[in-house]
């Protein structure tokens, strides 16, 4: 399921716990990882604008390669080396690399050579990145939170076409043998029907999609899996639920969220939903 996997830091900011995270899952899919530390240019640039009323053109160059060299400094004294102690001792393909630019194009541009079908990676409210690569890709993306017990809360919706979560759940929780938690979210923000190719229908009346949601729940049930519908605001009702049962992984799939409280726009729904929860969650795209 998870052959290559890739694990991009940015200088702006650094978990660990995602080397905890790729060397655990490598182990289960005898994966391969490739660690790419990025130097947030944007950072050095900012400097240099600061910096331009009072340093001289060479001062500045002369800045800009001490800040560089710090950061390659940090690379291979922090980050590299946390990488070596998780995965000593491991039977685990280890690649590593530097690499300068913005965090998400960096990723993107890794993925075009390489191909991967994973990338685990961290999460930070207060810091420049803006977390582009969450809406901008198509293969999985974990993102690395709170994670404590054995359980997998998998959110479905009538904002998405609800194919691919039910599928990657159940082999998920058989690979890893936790437990699996299915829920049905009614948004009442945003009342639409996504159909299987991924297309919002128009609005409909929330008692149509409760039945819709009833039916699917129902079947899942039927199947042997623990399953309950919900409603109210999705980003809200996947963080309360997940906190509830203690979620170790929360995978959400395709939604389709455009409006919220009030009719008002929704943008960067998959980034609030990470602010929201504070447990790891991947996005299944």
């Amino acid at each position: 399921m998870f052959k290559n996997i890739l694990v991009p830091i940015s200088s702006e900011f650094y978990n660990k716990q995602v080397f905890k995270r790729a060397v655990f899952l490598a182990e289960r899919f005898k994966s391969s990882i490739s660690l790419i530390y990025i130097i947030e240019t944007k950072t050095i640039d900012q400097t240099d604008k600061i910096s331009e009323a009072y340093l001289s053109d060479f001062e500045m160059t002369e800045t800009k390669k001490q800040m560089m060299r710090e950061q390659v400094k940090t690379a291979d004294k922090i980050v590299f080396d946390d990488a070596k102690t998780y995965f000593k001792g491991k039977k685990i393909k280890l690649e590593e690399k530097i690499v300068r630019g913005e965090f998400s194009d960096s990723v993107k541009l890794e993925l075009e050579k390489k191909p991967y079908d994973l990338i685990i990676m961290g999460f930070e409210k207060e810091c420049i990145l803006n977390y582009r690569i969450l809406e901008d890709i198509e293969i999985p993306v974990w993102i690395e939170g709170k994670s404590e017990s054995k359980t997998i809360l998998a959110v479905l919706s009538n904002l998405a076409p609800n194919q691919k979560v039910p599928e990657m759940s159940i082999k998920l929780s058989k690979k890893l043998d936790w437990n699996l938690h299915m829920i049905y979210v009614v948004d009442t923000e945003d009342r639409v029907q996504v159909d299987e190719q991924g297309m919002r229908s128009g609005k409909k009346q929330e008692r149509d999609l409760l039945f819709t949601g009833q039916n699917l729940v129902e079947d899942l049930q039927d199947k042997g899996i623990k399953a309950e519908m919900i409603k109210g605001n999705l980003e809200k009702e996947i963080a309360k639920k997940a906190e509830e049962i203690n979620a170790n992984l929360v995978i959400v799939g395709r939604e389709q969220k455009k409006k919220g409280t009030m009719g008002f726009p929704v943008k960067n729904i998959k980034k609030k939903m990470v602010e929201k929860c504070e447990h790891s969650i991947l996005f299944i795209n």
